[in-house]
């Protein structure tokens, strides 16, 4: 098939589509320019390997066959990260040499206000395609209820909701990001029970969490930022069937349950920065403003260990380095060996009740629930990812034994550089509290190959 050239950056594709989607969401690079250098992307289902962002879009909408709005994940934003921050920095300096350009000109030609008037607007125009592109990969500074207002409008023209849904959804938007508790439309329970009853066949050893562990996806209204909060949520759920944290979280003991009281992301955000009044993680408040409360914000495990600390629970934070001499798609064996200890030790242990682990890498984070190991001494963990659409949690409930491949993950997906899993830990002793407050992460030692 021969390809098709863009006029503009010479990017070469593989039919007008493509072609178009580039001149729609995609700044033109000139292929010299060092902002152009090509990065890799992954598929957050799959984890093929694409170097085009829109190849990789059209991919997991046509090759997954998600019919639902939430098949971009928080992964495939995450990835644009680093691009972003080039495209942002070209803009600057774009920006920065047309008035310098301009400014020389004025000496040379006070009169020609026409032409400082076409430049103000071209760099009106450049601006507000720059700030298209971010909110497209879910990485401007829009508020909570702005993001979600978008998010909404999106939802809306590619027919996914009717008008009256729309009409309705609009009018209580901020009723709907205020309440204090997470919408049962982004929940899935029992899924753990099901996995277990999965035949072995080449199967030698399952492992699982918590049954209580429920299952949260992103939904239209905290789409693209928000996984670290899902997996919070993923968390707490499996917490509040533990008479250990149920009283420190939610104010009952575990035989007590209220269905519907895992917070929602907009309660969360208000916990995390009443940990931060509190002297928790003053370091990562910085880092974020001392902001969270209806901002879009991407939040990670120390977030989450500081809001936990805070409700005295106990985390560790476990940092995993890729070994350099090790091949890579083998690299993280090691870290698969350290997730089956998890959860052999707390099954051992009979009164524990067995937790699910956070696991945070860059630009994602998901919540190992488990893990399988074959016959052939292969191990894959079982992951939740938020990113998942309830649309294929429900096919999974219908057909299980041909969805489970949603959940599971090898060790050739492990690609990225770090990986971090958040413990819990029990609880916090009051002499402890106060070391508490200085967030520390251990990292594991590669051992000897």
């Amino acid at each position: 098939m021969e390809s098709i050239e863009c006029s503009l950056c010479h990017r070469k594709f593989d039919d007008n589509t493509l072609l178009s989607l580039h001149h729609e969401y995609e700044p033109c690079f000139n292929s010299n320019d060092p902002l152009a250098s090509h990065i890799s992307y992954s598929c957050p289902i799959c984890d093929k390997i694409f170097h085009d962002t829109l190849v990789l879009q059209i991919h997991v909408n046509e090759d997954h066959d998600h019919t639902s709005v939430h098949t971009t994940s928080d992964n495939l934003y995450a990835q644009e990260l680093e691009r972003r921050d080039r495209m942002k920095i070209k803009h600057q300096q774009e920006t920065a040499s047309a008035i310098s350009y301009e400014q020389l000109e004025e000496q040379d030609n006070d009169d020609n206000d026409d032409a400082r008037i076409a430049r103000m607007l071209q760099e009106e125009e450049n601006a507000q395609s720059f700030e298209e592109f971010q909110n497209r990969y879910g990485g401007s500074t829009r508020t909570f209820s702005e993001r979600a207002r978008w998010n909404l409008e999106k939802v809306y023209k590619k027919k996914f909701i009717s008008q009256q849904k729309y009409d309705e959804y609009k009018n209580k938007l901020d009723e709907m990001i205020a309440q204090p508790v997470e919408r049962m439309e982004s929940r899935s329970t029992g899924l753990i029970q099901i996995i277990s009853r999965l035949p072995m066949s080449n199967i030698l050893d399952r492992r699982l969490c918590n049954p209580g562990c429920d299952h949260m996806s992103s939904t239209w209204l905290d789409q693209g930022w928000a996984c670290g909060y899902k997996n919070f949520q993923m968390l707490l759920s499996s917490l509040r069937n533990d008479s250990q944290y149920s009283m420190h979280l939610f104010g009952h003991d575990a035989t007590n349950q209220i269905n519907d009281d895992i917070p929602s992301v907009s309660y969360l955000q208000k916990l995390i920065e009443k940990a931060w009044t509190a002297g928790f993680d003053s370091a990562g408040r910085e880092q974020l403003n001392g902001h969270l409360i209806n901002s879009t914000k991407w939040i990670g495990p120390t977030e989450i260990m500081a809001c936990l600390a805070n409700l005295n629970i106990k985390t560790e934070l476990f940092d995993f380095h890729q070994p350099k001499t090790i091949e890579k798609s083998i690299a993280f064996k090691y870290l698969f060996e350290w997730i089956k200890n998890y959860f052999q030790q707390q099954q051992e242990n009979r009164n524990n009740i067995i937790h699910p682990l956070y696991l945070q890498h860059e630009g994602h984070s998901r919540t190992i629930v488990g893990y399988e190991q074959l016959r052939s001494g292969q191990i894959r963990l079982l992951i939740f990812d938020p990113s998942t659409p309830k649309t294929n949690i429900d096919q999974f409930r219908k057909n299980p034994n041909d969805k489970i491949h949603i959940f599971r993950r090898t060790l050739q997906s492990f690609q990225k550089p770090v990986y971090q899993i958040l413990v819990i830990r029990g609880l916090l002793r009051t002499e402890e509290r106060e070391a508490a407050k200085q967030l520390r992460s251990i990292k594991v030692p590669i051992p000897n190959t």
